[in-house]
């Protein structure tokens, strides 16, 4: 059962966990089509309640991002009441994750009346044939009308945009890549893109492929080249890399994600969504374990699975959010936040490092570019120095 206590949570994310079929490379929680149709309306009315009545705890949120799965599985209406709920035109940023496929004007009134600020599409490829090998249900041709609407609803309701590309997909070039980006930013000039690696997650169709050999995946070597490749274009295009996967243009960071990076406080909501939450003395995660059918016929706030956080754990975390983005880490606000000293339980470390890979003033601890390609090394050598309660060891 999930209760707030003390805690006041400054972002609301809120999972829809509809699609109408399951990209190759999804991991996150989502059912196709053939299991949600006529439970949109159920798990609507049970998230409604669900926010109004964190609403009435917190008084609302300074963000809010509705993603999935395809939010655009649901109708305006539907959207519009979660929104509506959440209070939205109180919040600095409402963002909204779309589909090409399905996004269209019936979604403007979102945008008319204020409820959402900010549109995130997930665009991936503009080639056909890496589309299919992706499972993705846009073709390049949805992917043009989407881009061109979305460009249309910013012209007319000012609402930010954001791009999503994948990297390092099968049958791709470099040369398909940076062209992948040349085309999203000369048509849609959107003022945010995020552009990720291709993972292959355990237990996705991808993953089946590549273990029989259907589809090779780029090696280590070959994907930070074309990292090295992209991140350059972007940056001549005028992009900002202010965290490893995204880039903006003139400062429109995802105001959201940022709550995420800096461990600041958040809830979420719906099958699978997660929660950080914070009083002065204690951490804890909650986690929605419920899956769709049992979510939409649950009793309110049922299914949220509470894990309390050791100071340790905490300190990991916060390396591994932190050194994902160009701010780094601010060490005087480590020792304020931690009672920790970043200096006297890194520095050690820290020297055994590639000098090519940080850095580190008095006041500062930040990861270069080529250390954002082996952030999760950096980490983990980073974590091992971190003091852990007895009943860790």
């Amino acid at each position: 059962m999930l209760t707030l206590g003390a805690s006041n949570p400054k972002a609301l994310y809120l999972h829809i966990p509809f699609c109408t079929t399951r990209c190759s490379y999804c991991a996150f929680y989502s059912e196709p089509e053939s299991s949600w149709r006529g439970f949109q309306e159920t798990y609507v009315s049970r998230l409604e309640q669900e926010i109004a009545g964190v609403v009435q705890e917190t008084g609302g949120f300074e963000t809010i991002f509705i993603g999935g799965g395809n939010p655009g599985s649901l109708t305006c209406e539907q959207l519009s009441r979660l929104l509506v709920a959440a209070k939205s035109n109180q919040c600095s940023e409402v963002t909204v994750e779309m589909n090409p496929e399905t996004f269209s004007e019936s979604y403007f009134p979102l945008f008319e009346k204020k409820l959402v600020t900010r549109l995130s599409m997930g665009i991936q490829s503009m080639d056909d044939s890496v589309l299919r090998q992706l499972g993705r249900n846009a073709k390049v041709e949805d992917n043009l009308r989407a881009i061109a609407l979305a460009k249309k609803a910013h012209g007319l309701y000012g609402i930010d945009l954001s791009f999503d590309l994948m990297a390092a997909l099968p049958g791709q070039s470099i040369q398909m890549a940076l062209q992948d980006i040349d085309t999203v930013v000369s048509l849609g000039d959107p003022g945010h893109i995020s552009l990720y690696c291709l993972t292959v997650e355990e237990g996705t169709d991808l993953a089946r492929r590549v273990s029989e050999r259907e589809l090779k995946v780029w090696d280590d070597d070959g994907q930070m080249e074309l990292l090295e490749r992209l991140w350059n274009r972007l940056g001549l295009l005028g992009y900002e890399h202010y965290e490893v996967s995204n880039f903006a243009r003139n400062g429109r960071y995802c105001k959201h994600n940022l709550v995420y990076w800096d461990l600041d406080t958040y809830i979420g909501l719906g099958s699978s969504a997660a929660s950080f939450l914070q009083s002065e003395s204690h951490s804890w995660h909650y986690s929605q374990k419920q899956d769709l059918h049992p979510f939409a016929e649950g009793t309110l706030f049922s299914g949220y699975e509470k894990e309390m956080l050791d100071s340790d754990q905490l300190v990991e975390e916060y390396l591994m959010m932190a050194l994902r983005t160009n701010r780094g880490i601010e060490k005087n606000l480590f020792k304020t936040r931690f009672s920790l000293d970043f200096d006297s339980l890194f520095s050690k470390t820290i020297t055994n490092f590639d000098p090519l890979w940080y850095n580190d003033t008095s006041h500062l601890f930040v990861l270069s570019k080529v250390g954002w390609m082996v952030l999760d090394e950096i980490v983990l050598r980073l974590a091992l120095q971190i003091p852990q309660p007895l009943d860790r060891h």
